[in-house]
C-alpha cells in the first residue's frame, strides 16, 4: 500500500497544474460566458481576448492532463531525460496505433483529437472522405506508456555493450524499444476497448430506461465521478448532456432539442423552463459550493501547527474561491484516490445519494452552455447560481439547493474529520494504530526524545531533543515516503495516517507526563 500512496507525492505537482488550468478556465468563462449577462457584461474587446486566451490555455492543460501526469511519473521514477523522451514518443505512438486499429463504428464520444492527431480516409467505392481520431483512453494511456517506459529504461541500463546492435546507444535503444512496445500496447487496447465501451453502454442503457428514477440518477452520479477519475468523462456525460439519452424538447418554433444541457439552455433563453431539465447538473451546485469547501476546511482544521496553518491559509482560500468560480472537484477526487481511497469511496456514495435525493425532491437547476466541450464544462458555479437566484421563478429552487447544500457542507466536514482521525490508518498500513505509533517512537529514539509533534492530512512533523537517535530506514519501512528536516523538526510524509499517528504519540506523551508526576508525588 505504501507504493500506492507514494503516487500521491508524485502526482501532487500535476494536480496543482490542473488547479491552475481550472483557474484559467474559471476566469475565461467568467469573462466570456453570456449566461452571466443578468449580473454583468464585458464589452471590452481586449478583455474578451484575454478571456478567450485563458479558456484556450486552460482547456489545453486540462485535456492533456494524462500527458502531464505521464511526464511527472517517469521523471520522478526514472530521473532521466531519456525516460521523458521515451515516454513522449511512446505516448504518441500509442495513440497513433489506436487511431489506425480501432473500430470506426463506435460512438463519436469514444474518439478524441489528442495532441492534434487525426487521419483522413477515402472510401474507394463512394469516394467519400472521413476523419479518424485516436481513442479517448484517458489515464489508461498514462499507465500503459509509463509502465512500459520505466520497464524498458531499467532493462536498457543492463544492456550488453557487445551485442549485435552495440552501435546504438543505450538511450536511443530505450526510445526505440519503448516506441515498439507502446505500438503493441496501442494495438491491443484498440482491440479490447470496444468490450469496455459495450459494458459501459449497458449501464448507460439502464440509466436511460428511466431517467426520472432516483436510483438511476444516483447510479449515473457515481459512475460519472468514477470515469472522471480516469479522465473519461466524455463517455458518460455526452449521451446525457448533449445527446438524446436524457430526452428531448420541442421549442415554440418546432425545433427538437436533445440533451440535458442543451434543453436547459434553450428553455432558459425562451423563458419556458420545464420541470425535468437540469437534473443531471443540479448536484454540482451543492458539490462545488458546499461539499468541497466543507472537505477543504476540514483538512485545514486538522493541521495542528499554527505556523503551518498560517502559511497554508492562503492556499485554502484560493482553493475555496476556485471551487466557487470553476469547481475543484476533479483534482480533489484524484488526490483522494491516491491519498485516502476509502474517503473517495465514501464520497462516491454521498454523491450518488445526492443525485438521487435531488431527483426525488424534484429540484432541478441546469447549466447554460453552447460550446459542447464536455471536459472543460464548469457546471455549478456561484455566478450562475446568483443568476438563477435573481430569477423569481427559479429562486425557490435555489433556496432549496442552499438548504441541502448546508446539510452536505456539515456532512462532508464531519466525514473528513472522522476519516483522518479514526479510519485512515487501518486502510493504509498493514498493522493498526498501536503498531504505527510504537514503530514511529522506536524510530525517533523513544517517547522521551520527542519534544513536539504536529500533523496535517498527509504529513507528520516531529521535533526531537537528540537528532542522532533518528532511524530513517525504520521510518521508511513504516511507510514514510519522504523525510525532510525543517525548522520545526523532521517532516515525515506518512500520508493519511499522519493525524492518527500524531494523536497516538500525544496520548503517549500525556500518559508519560502523568506517570512522571505520580512518581514525583509518591517520592
Amino acid at each position: 500500500m505504501r507504493n500506492w500512496h507514494s503516487l500521491y507525492d508524485i502526482f501532487r505537482f500535476p494536480l496543482l497544474v490542473m488547479l491552475f488550468a481550472m483557474a484559467l478556465l474559471g476566469i475565461g468563462n467568467s469573462l466570456t460566458n453570456t449566461a452571466f449577462a443578468p449580473l454583468y457584461s464585458v464589452r471590452s474587446d481586449f478583455i474578451l481576448l484575454l478571456g478567450n486566451a485563458a479558456l484556450r490555455t486552460g482547456t489545453f492543460l486540462l485535456v492533456n492532463f494524462p500527458l502531464l501526469a505521464l511526464i511527472r511519473f517517469v521523471t520522478k521514477k526514472g530521473g532521466s531525460a531519456t525516460t521523458v523522451t521515451s515516454a513522449l514518443t511512446g505516448y504518441i505512438t500509442f495513440h497513433v496505433m489506436t487511431m489506425y486499429f480501432a473500430h470506426t463504428n463506435m460512438s463519436p464520444d469514444a474518439y478524441s483529437s489528442i495532441l492534434g492527431l487525426s487521419m483522413t480516409s477515402v472510401d474507394p467505392l463512394t469516394l467519400t472522405s472521413s476523419v479518424h481520431y485516436p481513442l479517448q483512453t484517458g489515464i489508461v494511456a498514462t499507465i500503459v506508456t509509463g509502465t512500459i517506459t520505466l520497464w524498458i529504461f531499467e532493462r536498457s541500463r543492463r544492456r550488453w555493450e557487445y551485442s549485435l546492435f552495440a552501435f546504438i546507444s543505450r538511450d536511443v535503444w530505450c526510445v526505440i524499444v519503448t516506441t515498439l512496445w507502446c505500438a503493441i500496447g496501442g494495438i491491443v487496447l484498440a482491440l479490447i476497448w470496444p468490450y469496455f465501451l459495450s459494458t459501459l453502454q449497458i449501464a448507460i442503457n439502464f440509466i436511460t430506461s428511466d431517467t426520472a428514477n432516483p436510483v438511476n440518477i444516483g447510479i449515473y452520479g457515481m459512475l460519472e465521478r468514477v470515469l472522471a477519475g480516469a479522465n473519461l468523462l466524455t463517455l458518460i456525460r455526452s449521451p446525457f448532456w448533449y445527446g438524446a439519452n436524457s430526452g428531448s424538447w420541442i421549442s415554440m418554433g418546432g425545433a427538437s432539442v436533445v440533451g440535458d444541457v442543451n434543453i436547459w439552455t434553450a428553455q432558459f433563453a425562451s423563458g419556458r423552463i420545464s420541470g425535468m431539465s437540469g437534473h443531471f447538473i443540479t448536484p454540482y451546485y451543492i458539490l462545488n459550493l458546499f461539499a468541497v469547501p466543507g472537505m477543504l476546511w476540514a483538512c485545514y482544521s486538522l493541521q495542528t501547527d499554527r505556523l503551518e496553518k498560517r502559511r497554508t491559509l492562503g492556499l485554502f482560500i484560493v482553493l475555496t474561491v476556485l471551487s466557487y468560480l470553476s469547481g475543484t472537484l476533479f483534482p480533489l477526487e484524484l488526490g483522494m484516490i491516491f491519498l485516502c481511497p476509502l474517503l473517495y469511496f465514501l464520497h462516491l456514495g454521498m454523491t450518488g445519494i445526492l443525485f438521487g435525493v435531488l431527483q426525488a425532491m424534484h429540484v432541478y437547476l441546469g447549466y447554460q452552455s453552447t460550446s459542447g466541450l464536455v471536459m472543460t464544462a464548469m457546471p455549478g458555479s456561484l455566478a450562475e447560481l446568483l443568476v438563477y437566484l435573481a430569477n423569481p421563478s427559479l429562486a425557490p429552487r435555489v433556496v432549496m439547493i442552499i438548504i441541502v447544500g448546508l446539510v452536505y457542507l456539515v456532512l462532508y466536514y464531519l466525514l473528513t474529520q472522522v476519516y483522518f482521525r479514526y479510519l485512515a490508518i487501518d486502510i493504509f498500513r498493514t498493522g493498526g494504530k498501536e503498531r504505527m505509533v510504537q514503530g514511529t517512537l522506536l524510530a525517533v529514539g523513544g517517547i522521551e526524545n520527542v519534544k513536539m509533534v504536529h500533523s496535517s492530512v498527509h504529513r507528520l512533523t516531529l521535533g526531537l531533543y537528540d537528532h542522532a537517535k533518528l532511524n530513517v530506514d525504520l521510518l521508511r519501512k513504516l511507510g514514510g515516503m519522504r523525510i525532510v528536516e525543517t525548522k520545526a523538526g523532521y517532516a515525515i510524509s506518512f500520508g493519511a495516517a499522519s493525524t492518527i499517528v500524531r494523536q497516538g504519540i500525544q496520548q503517549r506523551m500525556r500518559r508519560n507526563m502523568r506517570e512522571l508526576k505520580e512518581r514525583e508525588q509518591s517520592a
